[in-house]
Formats: C-alpha cells, structure tokens, sequence
C-alpha cells in the first residue's frame, strides 16, 4: 500500500507544513531538477519527510520557499540525503552554504556491506526488499501539471529514504571505524565542493593531461575562460567551447578568426560570439 504524502502549492501550505516539521530530529530530503541547457540547476521540485510526514513542494508555483529554506538549515534537524552532491549545490546556489548537518545514504552504505556508489533504486532493494518505479527518472520536471505519477514517484525518494535511514543509524552503531564516512561528510559542506577554482577545470579533460609548455598554459586559462563564461551567461560549459575544439585551439594557437574557424567543431556561431575572447586568452597565456 502507497504512503500518504501531501503536494504543497502554495505559500500558506507551505508555512503550516514547515510548522510541523520544525521539531523533527532527521528530514529526508530529494529534489527534482533540470539542467539541459544551463550552467546552474533549475530547481523544480523538493521532497521531504520526517517518517511521519511526507511531501512534495513545487517550488515553481511558490513564489517564496523562504519557510522551506529556514527549516532545512536548522542546525537541530539531520538532513538526510542519497547521492546528495546535486541536491546540495541547489541550496548552496541559493544560500551560499549547504544545509548542515546531513547524512548520505550512499557514502555511508560501503560500511554497511553494499557496492560503493550503489544507486539509490538498488539501495532501497536491497536494504529493504521493495522495487521502486523507475518509469520517471528521466521526466520533464518543469512540465505542469505534473501526474500523479511523478508525484507517487517524487515522493518515494523521501519516504523509503527514511526506512533506510533509520535502520543504517541502528547498524552503524556497530562500526567502530567511521572515519572515513565522516570525513566525506565534512567535504559536503565545504564551499569548494560547489564552486571548484575555474584554475584548476582544465583537469576535468583527460587529454588536457598530457599537454606541456605553452599548450598546457593555454588549456589552463581557456578552461577558466569558459568556466566563468559559463557561469556568467548560465549555460552549459560546452555549450561555450567543447572539450575537443578547446584542446585544439591550445594545439594550433590560432593568431586570427580566420585560423580559429578551421578548428575542427568550432564554428562561426561560436567565433562570432566568443573569437575575439578566445585569441585574447591564448595571447595572454603565451
């Protein structure tokens, strides 16, 4: 039988339901978000439950989630969380921290005997015997309305969530050792973890690695180019320059617009848009 949740969408619902979720010693917490076509998540649905009370709060329709933002950073509630980087770096956009304490089900689940990494779908089979749909881990989030599916859905991230929260904080009373765990824990709050230094992106490329001297020097400054262009424009980081045609500019070091059009995959469009940053950058670092 399906747990009972409510769909908050509106403010005043939103200020009762935080009212009585305010006492709560753990909070489950997910959220439902896109990110197609910017650089920063578009947050579009937050699931919460404390065992007793589940919902689902569209954050579309409510203009001020003000209330909801108070209570996930009480300092008195253990926000609990599975895979929780994503979530997090939506509250971190808004807050400029994240919403401390908290606890993740997937770091700590290694210490209990699951796979490292283990999916939260997996996670719930196993630890509690129950198959969770999967039909709409990939729907349009930002749709309105939403089914009632999706909902169901959204709000089974929280409720088996909890179970499985409750019964690891009882098995981890047993592990002497948990350093580890703690320690991945305290790098989810720290600031770095949701704005990496656009000095440091060029060693997300894997070819970028095996570059030296004045390649190398240009790498390193078009991947901090097109981390902040990304971020000031919001829009995803390849949708400025791609991986490939950036490795090649730093490989050719282009002088001109026109040599910078016979780089593979880097086309007029971007050129016209961004050329004469793109010269400036490899200019400066040579």
């Amino acid at each position: 039988m399906s747990e009972v949740f409510s769909f908050i969408e509106d403010e005043e619902s939103l200020r009762l339901l935080c009212e009585q979720l305010v006492s709560s010693t753990w909070l489950a917490v997910d959220t439902e978000f896109e990110r197609v076509s910017t650089y920063y998540p578009e947050l579009c649905l937050v699931q919460v439950s404390n065992g007793d009370i589940t919902a689902v709060i569209d954050p579309i329709e409510i203009q001020d989630i003000t209330p909801l933002l108070e209570l996930l950073y009480q300092s008195s509630i253990t926000k609990v969380l599975h895979s929780a980087h994503q979530d997090l770096e939506i509250f971190f956009n808004i807050e400029e921290a994240v919403p401390a304490p908290l606890f993740d089900t997937q770091l700590a689940a290694p210490l209990l005997g699951y796979a490292q990494g283990i999916g939260y779908g997996n996670l719930v089979k196993e630890a509690l015997s129950i198959e969770l749909e999967k039909g709409h881990a990939r729907a349009d989030w930002k749709r309105r309305p939403l089914s009632e599916d999706m909902l169901r859905y959204a709000a089974d991230d929280v409720i088996y969530l909890g179970k499985v929260y409750e019964m690891f904080v009882e098995k981890l009373k047993t592990v002497e050792d948990q350093t580890s765990l703690n320690q991945k824990l305290a790098n989810l709050i720290k600031a770095e973890t949701y704005k990496p230094d656009p000095g440091l992106m060029w060693k997300k490329m894997f070819a970028a690695k095996r570059m030296k001297g004045k390649q190398l020097a240009v790498v390193k400054k078009l991947a901090a180019w097109r981390e902040l262009t990304a971020r000031k424009r919001n829009r995803p980081r390849k949708w400025i320059l791609a991986d490939h045609a950036l490795i090649e500019i730093a490989k050719q070091l282009p002088e001109n617009k026109s040599e910078l059009l016979k780089i593979d995959k880097l086309g007029e469009k971007t050129v016209s848009r961004h050329g004469d940053d793109l010269l400036k950058v490899c200019h400066d670092a040579t």
